[in-house]
């Protein structure tokens, strides 16, 4: 990773947990994650304006990535409010940040680009998985698989595999934009264009999700008079999700960005401590250490 990706990552991240506290505080809800994604397409549309020359350059190809990223996303933001309805922040967003982790690392193998990644990135992957293992335990003596088999754990995993599925998708699909547009347009015009359209379409797809809850229609309703929280979370929710597909222009792989992003665990248990009141465990400490040599590992690879 250069200077420059590690910078965009390090604010992308402290935005990042921002939000999730967010979303915890508030309201953890499907309805929340869609109002909070109605704001960023509402207050970006002058973007799409501006670059509408852009959007008709766009093949094909690069529309469908968009459709199939806006999927991943609405289904990455439910499944996180599901999380979250049922677990801790400093325990739900570890397991749902870095499982995408050893997702991407066997999908580098097999599709043959794992060579772009060293063997002090692979060690540092592997600690920051690990770090989280142990993170939620209250205790080291609770290091027992019964302890992950629960609803948090499911929806944080299933939170996870949408993170991978949207990450892969998004490296690819920015790449072609950028191919298509080559010395028109730079990497944080294509990164945030790219992100504002999969806002489209996970709205869109949220929609759908949301006409088949009654008690998310409800609270769609509710929601209107916390705007202000929801605007915020929106806000942060693209400009940080943009901040990490520049990144991904300065990384020799997708794997790379989406490791140290991990930095914002640490930064969430921070937050959860100090804002939600939640508590301080010894293996949460260690946990976190674990996370941060894993980190470092990572920006040395």
């Amino acid at each position: 990773m250069t200077a420059a990706a590690i910078v965009i990552v390090l604010v992308s991240a402290l935005a990042h947990a921002g939000w999730n506290l967010f979303g915890k505080k508030v309201s953890p809800s499907g309805a929340f994650f869609w109002h909070s994604t109605l704001w960023g397409v509402l207050l970006t549309v002058p973007v799409l304006v501006y670059q509408h020359r852009l959007l008709s350059q766009l093949d094909s190809g690069v529309w469908w990535l968009v459709v199939l990223t806006g999927f991943f996303q609405a289904t990455y933001l439910s499944c996180l409010a599901a999380a979250y309805r049922h677990g801790e922040l400093s325990v739900v967003y570890p397991l749902a940040r870095s499982s995408p982790l050893l997702i991407l690392l066997v999908g580098a193998l097999f599709l043959g680009t794992a060579n772009a990644i060293t063997g002090a990135a692979v060690a540092g992957i592997v600690l920051i998985v690990a770090g989280c293992v142990i993170l939620p335990m209250q205790k080291f003596r609770d290091f027992r698989l019964a302890n992950y088999r629960n609803l948090a754990t499911l929806f944080a995993l299933l939170a996870a595999a949408s993170t991978a599925g949207y990450s892969i998708v998004d490296d690819k699909a920015t790449a072609q934009m950028r191919g298509l547009l080559a010395g028109q347009s730079l990497d944080a015009e294509v990164a945030l264009v790219f992100v504002i359209l999969q806002a489209w379409s996970a709205l869109a797809w949220l929609s759908v999700g949301l006409l088949l809850q009654k008690t998310e229609r409800r609270l769609l309703r509710e929601l209107v008079s916390k705007w202000r929280s929801t605007m915020a979370a929106g806000v942060l929710i693209l400009g940080t999700y943009a901040l990490v597909v520049w990144a991904m222009a300065y990384a020799d792989d997708v794997s790379y960005v989406v490791a140290f992003r991990q930095i914002s665990i640490p930064i969430s248990v921070a937050l959860g401590w100090y804002f939600l009141g939640e508590t301080i465990h010894a293996p949460k400490i260690l946990g976190v250490l674990t996370i941060l040599v894993g980190l470092l590992l990572v920006v040395l690879g």
